[in-house]
């Protein structure tokens, strides 16, 4: 059987990770708290134990937003490596002012390496902006809009996520402004809000991938 490339893996490797999920949200369930609750003595040590939630709402709540970190994690992995495959197979897309220090391409044995530290920079400023940002550079730039359902999605979970991390899931103004949420609240996500974020990432990244495909990665005879 012949290999997958490197641009066809990740496509794939987004959907298998992100079926591995399903399993995942499926901890959330009451059962699988009461059988943790009633083993833990026997599954886990003495500081684990301390650990466990006391109640099931705040366990539910706590797999719900592991689950959803991981896709988000995912989500963006995806898009990133997708931008830089676009850009490794077509290095005269990069911004003209995207520079290397004398330094850094003194380090350098080859032309793959200084192309490949190109596109790192360009893809690390893109993915230092908003999600929404992000979005619109790949309609701009690379004329790859997103549909509007998944698009207002991940920029929703972008936010989610840096509330979730940065912010002790509590909702601020960003979030407030694109979401049913009122600014000072607290994040608590359910299982099935988690799910249908993994159907919307499954909506958005086939359809673009196989535009950025026919566009950009198929490889010239």
């Amino acid at each position: 059987m012949k290999a997958r490339t490197t641009t066809e893996n990740l496509l794939s490797r987004l959907i298998d990770q992100l079926n591995t999920l399903v399993p995942f949200l499926a901890l959330a369930h009451r059962d699988v708290f009461n059988l943790i609750k009633r083993e833990h003595a026997v599954w886990f040590s003495l500081e684990a134990e301390r650990s466990l939630p006391e109640s099931y709402s705040v366990y539910r709540r706590n797999v719900a937003h592991g689950a959803f970190l991981l896709g988000y994690s995912y989500t963006e992995a995806f898009l990133s490596d997708l931008l830089r495959q676009i850009y490794l197979r077509n290095p005269r897309m990069l911004p003209e002012d995207k520079q290397l220090t004398f330094g850094e391409v003194g380090r350098m044995r080859s032309y793959s390496a200084v192309l490949r530290s190109m596109v790192g920079k360009e893809v690390n400023s893109v993915f230092a902006q908003s999600m929404e940002a992000i979005a619109n550079y790949f309609e701009r730039k690379l004329s790859l809009p997103w549909p509007e359902g998944p698009k207002m999605q991940t920029i929703r979970a972008s936010l989610l996520r840096n509330c979730i991390l940065h912010n002790s899931a509590i909702v601020d103004s960003r979030l407030a402004r694109v979401a049913d949420y009122h600014e000072g609240n607290t994040i608590t996500l359910r299982p099935e809000e988690v799910h249908s974020y993994g159907l919307s990432v499954r909506a958005l990244a086939p359809d673009l991938y196989a535009r950025a495909e026919a566009a950009f990665l198929r490889r010239r005879r």
